[in-house]
């Protein structure tokens, strides 16, 4: 084994030895290089290129010698902050360089050639023209410091997954990985292919991946199914620019930090939530609902449920109704604050609730009626209030009360009666008669009693506050 590795390496020197002599023999190689291309690799690493015709040239960076090459090419490692380039073409001389030192088989492989580690005298190198000092200023590409963020993720009626990520840096490549289990596939989508240009969406900074089934399995990737758990992750690439001539340098990506993972379960497009655009009280008792959804034609029915809350715990959902109309009205509510969400149902299968919309409902008929009692002769009082609309009934319960004290203070009633008087809206009179024997020498007091009450679409009793007036008979 050691025979044969030295056979192989004297090989290798032989041909380097060969090689020297078939150098440009005319002044060609002493031409000018011309750098056509200086772009960032990596972080802090540049990629240089340039036009020349010599075998050898020598990379000086601010005045130090960092690379020797048989190319046209190169990457060297740059800091951040301003820096100046020279490319100086040499030719070896005719004469045998020393090759008793190992060459350096890697590094030729790669292009690079140590002349030192090969025992070439300085003397024997021959330079050309330089290059005309290249000045430039260099900082990291700040996407390469970038951290993305995966907004969010929804289903269309193609059962197709769209990712909404942010992205400030105007990306040419989009890494989307996918976290299924303990399998993680990773994808991409360059803007340069017509394929996956027409699944991005890009407005300002939002920018909308979508995963095509048939894009996935032409390049045999993962297809997210329906009701699956997945994870989301995004990076960002963006391809360097050539500082030279401002243009873009694919394939070449630099590429962003990777977000964190968005976790997602694709379902079906018509079980989004509903959007309510309006909620408001449009009467007393009465408010109206409407919302936007995207069924795609499949005829939906829409369930709407309000939300029984306790010091802002949601204690549960009760339905009021239903309706295959993006529109819907809740009547007789009494006063106070009510919430209500609407949710898609297909075929008994009940999409994903909208997010509750609080009305405060306020009723004037619920409000006490304001009563004044006047007496009137022949044993007569007279009633008079403000009816408002909305109300059915009021309801006057008359109580009578007997002692010395009445005159000071309100006690020891007695129901004396009880009765309906039907509502009129506006101002309402009614003449109420009392016995002789309610009379008596200390005085009587009457205590009327008054509410509003009114009949529900269901047949359900509401009543208003209650408002009391007292008045002493002689």
């Amino acid at each position: 084994m050691k025979k044969l590795f030295g056979i192989c390496t004297i090989v290798l020197i032989l041909s380097f030895m060969t090689y020297i002599p078939v150098l440009a023999e005319d002044d060609d190689w002493k031409t000018t290089p011309e750098i056509t291309h200086v772009y960032e690799l990596s972080k802090e690493k540049i990629y240089l290129e340039w036009e020349g015709k010599a075998d050898l040239y020598r990379i000086n960076v601010d005045g130090k010698d960092v690379k020797t090459v048989k190319i046209n090419n190169a990457s060297i490692e740059v800091k951040s902050g301003s820096h100046t380039i020279t490319i100086v073409p040499i030719k070896l001389q005719s004469k045998k360089a020393n090759t008793q030192i190992e060459l350096n088989i890697t590094n030729y492989a790669g292009g690079s050639i140590d002349l030192g580690a090969l025992g070439v005298d300085p003397k024997d190198i021959l330079q050309g023209n330089q290059s005309k000092p290249y000045k430039f200023n260099y900082n990291v590409n700040p996407i390469m410091n970038a951290v993305p963020t995966v907004n969010g993720a929804y289903t269309d009626f193609d059962n197709r997954v769209l990712l909404t990520i942010t992205d400030k840096y105007d990306a040419d490549v989009y890494y989307v990985t996918v976290k299924s289990g303990k399998d993680i596939i990773r994808m991409h989508f360059d803007t340069s292919s017509e394929d996956a240009a027409s699944l991005i969406s890009k407005q300002n900074a939002k920018v909308t991946i979508t995963l095509d089934p048939e894009y996935l399995k032409k390049n045999g990737w993962l297809i997210p199914e329906l009701n699956e758990k997945y994870g989301f992750s995004v990076k960002l690439g963006k391809w360097p620019v050539n500082i030279i001539d401002n243009s873009k340098e694919p394939p070449t990506v630099l590429e962003s930090k990777e977000s964190k993972y968005f976790d997602y379960t694709p379902y079906a497009a018509w079980k989004n939530a509903p959007d309510i655009t309006y909620a408001s009280q449009t009467a007393d008792g009465t408010i109206t609902l409407k919302w936007e959804h995207d069924d795609n034609s499949l005829g939906c029915e829409y369930k709407i449920v309000s939300s029984d809350k306790v010091l802002m715990v949601n204690k549960g959902a009760k339905e009021v109704g239903k309706t295959s109309n993006k529109e819907f009205t809740v009547k007789d509510l009494m006063n106070g604050k009510h919430a209500f969400a609407v949710i898609p149902v297909l075929k008994n299968e009940e999409g994903f609730s909208s997010d509750n919309q609080t009305i405060e409902v306020v009723n004037n008929w619920v409000v006490a009626p304001t009563l004044e009692c006047s007496l009137k002769e022949n044993k007569q009082v007279l009633l008079k209030w403000e009816a408002p609309q909305g109300v059915d009934n009021y309801h006057i319960k008359v109580s009578a009360g007997s002692g010395s004290l009445l005159r000071f203070v309100n006690m020891d009633y007695k129901k004396y009666k009880e009765f309906d008087v039907e509502a009129n809206p506006g101002e309402m009179e009614y003449t109420f008669t009392y016995d002789q024997n309610i009379e008596s020498e200390d005085g009587v007091r009457l205590k009327f009693e008054i509410y509003a009450t009114r009949k529900t679409e269901k047949g359900e009793d509401q009543k208003s506050a209650t408002s009391s007036q007292t008045i002493v008979v002689n």
